[in-house]
């Protein structure tokens, strides 16, 4: 399986109920990468709802992320965008900061939360959250319950919320899911995700959530520090780094930011059913939003990138 051309970047071949295909992916918004103006976060994504941006993403695992968003909504007037939160991962405030309780009362009172602080009645989406670090010998339980978040009104969809493991893999299956959210193995530096889980969500029919559009920052604002000190850890490898010096070469070429190139070579992939971007300053926002309204990249340039990171 490889990437396929997307001409209209808002075409979704899947049948969401609402929202766009770009999502606003919150967790940048609510300080847990570090200290944030909530302020401001409440007004980048004020911006993002008044520019065409429909669709969000957050978690009780950002830090302060669901009250920001919470805040943003009840100041919106316009029309409900389609919400999405996770579960299973509780509240922290670093990103770094990893604690999970998959029991059925745990998870019932997060949601509740989750519900309380967004100020909704319910979300379009739940994600299981940290797919990895779920205990497999008690999925079928696990199921059970977040089926039972959708019977009792809580959630209208399911999601996997992260990259699943090869235990976990077959799992998903539209019984259980209808979208998982993968990062940092669908974009311009890396398409790992096109050995295993692009093919087994499409033969399963459920959707695809690409995030980290930039990969940690690698194809924008960190290039230099990552080119000159590659990290080489299991979010950044030597090969992602080697994959975003030809991706910054092309960009160079035409002209572009490579966090440009990067961001349009995802919305132009119609395999990224939606594109989780994130944005903590307005004036990020506004790029990201002038990237959208570029459009698709030309194909030969899109086909050009494949090539040279495939």
């Amino acid at each position: 399986m490889t990437p396929t051309y997307l001409r209209d970047i808002n075409e979704e071949d899947f049948n969401f109920t609402h929202g766009s295909r770009l999502v606003y992916g919150c967790s940048g918004l609510g300080g847990v990468w570090g200290e944030t103006n909530y302020d401001e976060s409440v007004d980048c994504l004020l911006y993002a709802f008044e520019n065409g941006i429909k669709s969000l993403d957050t978690s009780p695992s950002y830090n302060q992320s669901e009250t920001v968003v919470g805040k943003a909504l009840k100041q919106w007037k316009g029309e409900r965008p389609f919400i999405s939160t996770k579960v299973g991962r509780l509240k922290s405030e670093s990103a770094h900061d990893t604690v999970v309780d998959y029991s059925a009362a745990r998870m019932k009172q997060s949601v509740e939360e989750s519900l309380e602080t967004l100020g909704v009645d319910y979300v379009d989406l739940l994600f299981l959250h940290e797919p990895h670090l779920v205990p497999l010998e008690k999925i079928e339980e696990i199921l059970d319950t977040l089926k039972g978040f959708v019977a009792s009104g809580y959630a209208r969809s399911l999601g996997v919320g992260g990259n699943p493991t090869d235990g976990f893999r077959p799992h998903i299956t539209s019984d259980n899911f209808q979208v998982v959210s993968g990062f940092l193995n669908v974009d311009a530096c890396n398409l790992n995700g096109f050995k295993k889980d692009l093919p087994h969500n499409h033969t399963e029919g459920v959707a695809y959530y690409a995030a980290s559009a930039l990969h940690f920052s690698l194809l924008g604002n960190r290039y230099e520090q990552y080119v000159s000190n590659p990290p080489n850890d299991e979010w950044i490898s030597e090969q992602d780094v080697k994959n975003a010096i030809k991706v910054k070469a092309i960009a160079d070429r035409e002209g572009m930011k490579i966090s440009t190139l990067a961001q349009r070579f995802l919305f132009s992939m119609a395999e990224a059913n939606r594109v989780v971007m994130g944005a903590r300053k307005i004036e990020q926002i506004k790029s990201t939003i002038s990237d959208w309204k570029a459009g698709a990249l030309p194909k030969s340039l899109f086909d050009e990138i494949v090539k040279a990171i495939d």
